[in-house]
């Protein structure tokens, strides 16, 4: 049968990437493969195999093939500070910018590591990777680095998908829209960053495109039409930029078979796009977020699972994006059983792919951990990948020959079975915690929430404050209340439903006190890499006090609600306890943390906002960093408490708020009008409705005001120009109707709630927004809204109610403020 050259195998021929395993009476082995994939896989297969039972197997009758079809992680080829004209996501390729870029011998680690999990793909992200890798020459203008280190890149980034073909992987690379080379746009006068595309920005990105598929034909495309492009401009982007670019691409290369092209979900209106785009290029992939930007459930519910079958249906196939794992940086993390019900959850969702962010997405491929040379995130967060890639090849493995699969690759870590199976348990204790605790508590998932530094009292007793996503708790967590609605029902003597708050707090502490006793437990068997291990069960700590720092300020808000609806001051008395209890844990994460990472999470951008927002002069990227402020927050609660009792008012009450000295700005758009911020102005150019009252932060600003019929019909752009950084203040209405604009989810913070007064009208809340110098826009689709201003970029802001009902609770955490009565 060998010498004839042919094998007749019994088994069915497995899927694309299968293998088969046969091994007979004679001592031979079969590897037989469906392609060149699988017989690679089926040779790492038999190695495994023969490496874990010290010989060649005896018997030997396997065939395996993968369920998902796509399975791979992402490199953000990104920093976490913004160091090129302050704005987010572009980053030319330079090896300061970029060390590990240019480093082959790290590439075939890490491609080998890849290989080693089975995984296919590798996307790469960027803002607008094409200056760093192409030549561009009918685009002369849009050069961002020099020649050099252009030939550099292009003879590296060839290297990289070389050598990832090779091994049977499919790099994509990622982009976003419409964000376009920064010296174009400035030799043309318009953004880096465009909501509404300029006409040369359609020419330059089709050209763009077709240029990337012409000289990398085996590297994917995918892209992101929601940041920050309207998406009333989404359809004609994608059927009149992004394809063309794509055919004009394959012309030139004489292909008829249409490359795969992935398009994010985001904030793109599905419905309308992929019809319209499938009729003239059908390969067209979908990519949504599993359970938003973090890592909240493993069974999200609400609308999230019949979009993903949605998705599924309109493309050609739906992978999962399990990004942005903010809410559980900087720690270790590995629970596989958790990753294995995700990956059975997304597969009844119909997704046909992973797509894998590490733990530590800004600041690859290095940790947090202060350790000298850093430490690698292969080596670190090698079971965050295993598991992700073992699942997304089959999830369907039982459950007890997957203990026995874990902790044999823990044993040969740590040394002893019985280290290995309390690792694994801590692991799997572990898991839930900080998700459950994010979903129950939190404001919002991603980079705009740092997770592990904590959140303020205010955040807590007034999430709605701070930009509330409702989707945290009504799609990623389960069924239950929040404090808010907990602290209602417990007043008004109803029955509650779901997960409540007391019940999440505990479970927390539960699950993370089993970890920690687990952990402890494997101490005295651990007999290789100790110093790994240490590193692993401080994290297992951290992850336990921080839990319970969280339980102990819920408990108190808990009571400071009761006391919104009672005014029974005993519920405050009953408070302090849980705040006293809260800052004990978190001085005790700030001794655990101070000599073992270098900070929490790796953004440092200005869209992270809770607990705060970072800047030059409070970094707030340590523990250490934000202890102060929690400090101050118990000790300005106990002080208004005693104010309180002694009916009496604080001296710093009724601190008045001063205007905010303006930032310059020119406004390029014809069809809007300038206007100074006060009572008496109108909000609209062709309304009759007039500012009665304005926070007192904005008044003498200069605003820009626009039509209401022109906003209600179609929405309306408007460009300006910055001689220097500054953030925009823009008033949205409040409600839902078509009516009204809405103010984007990302990097749009609610700083000033119930602004502005206006009789008939529905509130204005206002959000920020930073941009760089030089011309930039701003167009949030059909929909009114109304500019207030523009302050400097340095300018800090409070955010604060300022008209209207509030929850007064707030008060009682604040400095320069009056007691509630």
């Amino acid at each position: 049968m060998i010498r004839s050259g042919k094998l007749k195998l019994r088994q069915e021929p497995p899927g694309k990437e299968g293998f088969v395993l046969v091994g007979g009476e004679d001592r031979t082995i079969v590897v037989a493969g469906a392609d060149d994939s699988g017989t690679l896989y089926g040779c790492l297969e038999l190695a495994d195999r023969v490496r874990a039972a010290g010989a060649l197997p005896t018997e030997l009758n396997v065939t395996e093939a993968p369920v998902f079809t796509f399975r791979g992680p992402c490199i953000g080829m990104q920093r976490t500070e913004l160091v090129y004209d302050n704005t987010a996501y572009d980053f030319p390729y330079t090896e300061e910018v970029f060390p590990f870029f240019y480093d082959k011998e790290h590439w075939r680690r890490y491609l080998d590591f890849l290989v080693e999990n089975r995984m296919n793909t590798l996307y790469l992200w960027n803002g607008h990777p094409f200056t760093s890798l192409l030549e561009l020459p009918k685009y002369p203008e849009a050069r961002e680095v020099s020649q050099e280190q252009l030939t550099k890149n292009i003879e590296m980034f060839g290297w990289l998908t070389r050598e990832a073909d090779r091994r049977g992987i499919w790099v994509v690379q990622n982009f976003y829209n419409v964000h376009i080379s920064h010296p174009l746009a400035r030799a043309h006068k318009v953004p880096f960053h465009q909501s509404r595309p300029a006409e040369i920005s359609k020419q330059y990105m089709r050209y763009c495109v077709s240029e990337f598929v012409r000289h990398y034909p085996n590297v994917g495309v995918m892209l992101c039409l929601g940041e920050p492009l309207s998406n009333r401009y989404d359809k004609d982007w994608m059927c009149q930029v992004i394809i063309p670019g794509v055919k004009d691409g394959m012309k030139q290369l004489g292909l008829t078979e249409e490359p795969p092209i992935i398009l994010r979900h985001h904030s793109t209106p599905f419905k309308e796009v992929l019809p319209a785009a499938r009729k003239l290029y059908d390969n067209i992939y979908t990519m949504r977020k599993w359970t938003s930007e973090g890592l909240l459930s493993n069974n999200p519910r609400g609308e999230d699972p019949r979009i993903q079958k949605l998705l599924a249906k309109l493309g050609k196939g739906n992978m999962i994006n399990v990004q942005q794992l903010a809410n559980l940086e900087p720690f270790r993390w590995g629970s596989p059983s958790f990753v294995q019900t995700c990956m059975q959850n997304a597969r009844k969702m119909g997704a046909i792919g992973l797509h894998l962010y590490p733990l530590r997405t800004w600041e690859w491929p290095i940790t947090a951990d202060k350790v000298e040379p850093p430490l690698l995130q292969i080596d670190r967060d090698w079971i965050w990948f295993a598991a992700w890639a073992r699942y997304a090849w089959n999830p369907d493995r039982d459950h007890r020959a997957e203990r026995e699969h874990w902790v044999g690759r823990l044993v040969d870590k740590y040394g002893t079975r019985r280290a290995a199976e309390k690792i694994l348990d801590a692991y799997q204790a572990a898991g839930p915690c900080q998700g459950m605790l994010l979903g129950r508590f939190g404001i919002t998932a991603g980079g705009r929430q740092c997770f592990a530094l904590g959140m303020l009292m205010t955040q807590l007793v007034n999430p709605q404050r701070y930009g509330l996503s409702p989707r945290l708790s009504a799609w990623y967590a389960p069924e239950g209340e929040r404090l808010e609605e907990w602290a209602e029902r417990e007043w008004n003597a109803q029955e509650h439903h779901g997960e409540t708050p007391p019940q999440v707090a505990e479970m927390a502490e539960r699950h993370a006190a089993r970890a920690v006793a687990a952990v402890e437990a494997a101490r005295p068997h651990v007999r290789k890499n100790r110093e790994e291990f240490d590193r692993l069960a401080n994290d297992m700590h951290c992850i336990e006090v921080l839990s319970r720092c969280y339980g102990a300020k819920a408990r108190a808000a808990m009571h400071v609600l009761l006391y919104k609806h009672s005014r029974d001051v005993a519920q405050l008395d009953r408070a302090v306890p849980f705040l006293d209890e809260g800052l004990r844990h978190y001085r005790r994460l700030v001794e655990l943390t101070n000599p073992t990472y270098r900070a929490a999470c790796a953004l440092h951008w200005p869209g992270r906002k809770i607990p705060f927002q970072p800047s030059m002069q409070r970094p707030y990227k340590h523990w250490r960093d934000c202890l102060p402020a929690y400090e101050q927050e118990v000790a300005n609660f106990k002080r208004n408490l005693a104010s309180l009792k002694a009916a009496t008012v604080p001296a710093t009450a009724g601190a008045e708020h001063k205007p905010l000295p303006p930032a310059p700005v020119k406004l390029l758009s014809p069809n809007c009008e300038t206007f100074e911020v006060k009572p008496g102005a109108k909000l609209f150019t062709d309304r009759g409705h007039v500012i009665k009252d304005v926070a007192a932060e904005l008044r003498g600003l200069q605003g820009i005001r626009i039509s209401y019929g022109a906003g209600k019909r179609d929405g309306v752009r408007v460009e300006f120009e910055l001689p220097e950084p500054a953030t925009i203040l823009v008033g949205f209405l409040r409600g839902e109707n078509p009516r009204y604009a809405k103010p984007p989810e990302w990097e749009w913070e609610v700083v000033l709630s119930r602004a502005v007064l206006v009789d008939d009208f529905p509130r204005i809340d206002v959000s920020a927004h930073p941009f760089p110098a030089g011309r930039s826009d701003v167009d949030f689709g059909r929909g009114n809204y109304v500019i207030l201003g523009f302050i400097k970029a340095s300018q800090s802001l409070e955010q604060r109610v300022v008209f209207g009902p509030m929850m007064s609770v707030d008060k009682l955490f604040e400095t320069n403020a009056g007691v509630p009565q």
